[in-house]
């Protein structure tokens, strides 16, 4: 087995499916001793690059401008590489959607790079999140009677068990509205799938973001708001900058999923390729500010969980962490609000 077959190897599901892990080798870099790491997000927001991780030693990081430090900068490659990870390292999250937005734009090819996708246990998770966006489709090509499907992958099998004369003139008619050839419809079909898939993934975060943040919340009413520290405004300050600031975000996030919804329903109404366009620009130009917003929240939860597994802590102790650990990093979020473009 080559060096580079076994480093392909070196992560796991849940890291490629992560907002804010990006195990190097699922990107294709060449310098040696590169593909077997991984870049995170800190706390902070910051990224680094992981070198170890274990339960004694806990997590050896290093800046990004270190690589020469940690590899050999001699190699023909090294450069070239170095590159790719600074352009990775200022992408707001590592979801796999992000990551080949930020490929492309450095004119990097990932057309083909078959581990730039979600695992297929995570696509089965999203199912049901995906038949909301596979619906309309589906009943606009087969008829209200029909399965239910999750892909678009699944609709194009869909052509051997239908009437394949009345489903080809739908698609005619649906080609014909878009200004594609019939041909093109599988293109067009993969396009609105990707599209939507990457969209139910974020929506699936959100809906597990929400509940953890609220438990966050009675946990920090209950330690410092409910105990001696309720007069101390350091701390109390603490709570509601982190109260204030991830509501907000929340908020902003379920206002554009909101946005998309209506613009998918729109669309299906009446079929055209500008509205197609309009569409897809609309969650296109979106994807890295909600990318971004979620992979800050979820290394905000997961920290939360890992340094407080048990939900307890002294009121000192959780002031102390609020002030250490969830506030600083806030600002990046407000900074992704802010920059995101205006609805309607």
């Amino acid at each position: 087995m080559s060096a580079e077959a076994m480093e392909s190897e070196v992560y796991s599901d849940d890291e490629k499916d992560s907002l804010h892990i990006l195990p190097l080798a699922i990107i294709p870099l060449k310098t040696p001793g590169m593909r077997r790491q991984r870049l995170i997000k800190n706390a902070q927001f910051n990224t680094v690059l992981e070198l170890f991780k274990d339960a004694r030693a806990g997590s050896g990081q290093i800046d990004i401008g270190s690589l020469a430090d940690f590899f050999d900068s001699a190699a023909p490659t090294f450069m070239d590489d170095r590159i790719i990870i600074e352009a990775l390292a200022e992408a707001p999250s590592f979801d796999v959607y992000s990551l080949r937005l930020t490929l492309r734009s450095h004119n990097i090819k990932v057309d083909d790079a078959e581990h730039l996708r979600l695992s297929p246990k995570m696509q089965e998770k999203l199912t049901e999140y995906m038949r909301v966006f596979t619906r309309p489709l589906v009943q606009k090509v087969f008829g209200d009677d029909t399965k239910d499907i999750s892909s678009a992958g699944q609709i194009i099998g869909m052509f051997r068990d239908v009437d394949r004369d009345e489903a080809l003139r739908r698609i005619r008619a649906i080609s014909d509205a878009l200004g594609l050839d019939v041909e093109q419809i599988p293109g067009f079909l993969e396009d609105y799938g990707d599209i939507f898939l990457s969209l139910s993934y974020f929506k699936r975060y959100l809906e597990q973001i929400r509940p953890d943040f609220e438990a966050m919340k009675a946990w920090m009413k209950e330690g410092i708001a409910g105990s001696h520290l309720r007069h101390d405004k350091d701390a109390i300050r603490a709570c509601e900058i982190v109260i204030a600031n991830v509501d907000a975000a929340i908020k902003f996030i379920g206002a554009r999923f909101q946005a998309f919804d209506e613009a998918s329903q729109e669309f299906w109404k009446d079929l055209s390729k500008e509205r197609y366009g309009v569409l897809r620009n609309l969650i296109r130009s979106h994807h890295h500010v909600v990318g971004g917003i979620l992979c800050g929240l979820s290394v905000k939860i997961e920290r939360w969980h890992t340094d407080f597994p048990n939900g307890g802590g002294s009121p000192n102790k959780r002031a102390d962490w609020l002030l250490s650990e969830m506030v600083p990093g806030l600002d990046r979020i407000r900074a992704l609000e802010k920059s995101a473009p205006r609805l309607g």
